[in-house]
């Protein structure tokens, strides 16, 4: 509706620009003060609430993560498939290990790192949560190595989550500043157009 409306304010500028009514120039004017005061706040949030949303992000991630490694070591895990199948999809796609110390983070078994298959850069979903429907095991649930040769992702989801947050936050601040460097541009020739129209 944001698009729509700032589309209907760009006509209402065109139409007085072209008409040279000074009355649709102000609506113009008004409409844009506004797109820029609001997307100032946009900016402002973006920095402000970053923070929250990784405390609230990492405070889920690491309850969920520490009750699957808790069953996981237990001699008859029992825990929700749909739990099971996130916690390892979740690392797959974020190519994160664990939470916050990478593979390590996970422990150790019988002497032997331990890790959640979802750590593995060949993880296969659909093979996995064929697997565990069969019944969920130790074994399945942390692995020794990746199979086939994958590769073990060593970056906590934590700190990746830290960075996906930064990266997005820093695009939003870069779009929005964009665009408001635009906006007063706008204003500045509407202005302009304005004061012409007084002096003539």
């Amino acid at each position: 509706s944001s698009g729509i409306n700032a589309e209907y304010g760009g006509i209402i500028g065109c139409i007085g620009a072209c008409s040279g009514k000074s009355g649709l120039l102000n609506i113009y004017f008004v409409v844009v003060l506004i797109f820029v005061i609001l997307e100032i706040v946009v900016i402002v949030l973006a920095v402000v609430k970053k923070n929250d949303f990784e405390d609230a992000f990492v405070e889920t991630g690491t309850e969920l993560f520490t009750e699957y490694k808790t069953e996981a070591n237990d001699a008859t895990p029992d825990l929700d498939e749909v739990k099971v199948v996130g916690v390892n999809v979740a690392q797959f796609t974020f190519e994160c290990c664990g939470v916050d110390t990478g593979s390590s983070w996970w422990g150790n078994r019988n002497g032997a790192a331990v890790f959640a298959p979802g750590c593995c850069s060949n993880f296969d979903s659909q093979t996995f949560e064929n697997s565990i429907q069969a019944g969920l095991t130790q074994e399945k649930m942390l692995i020794t190595q990746c199979p086939d040769d994958g590769e073990v992702f060593q970056v906590g989801c934590q700190e990746q989550a830290n960075a996906l947050a930064n990266a997005f936050s820093t695009v939003i601040i870069i779009v929005v500043a964009v665009l408001i460097a635009f906006e007063i541009l706008c204003l500045v020739a509407a202005c302009v157009s304005k004061k012409r129209d007084l002096v003539a």
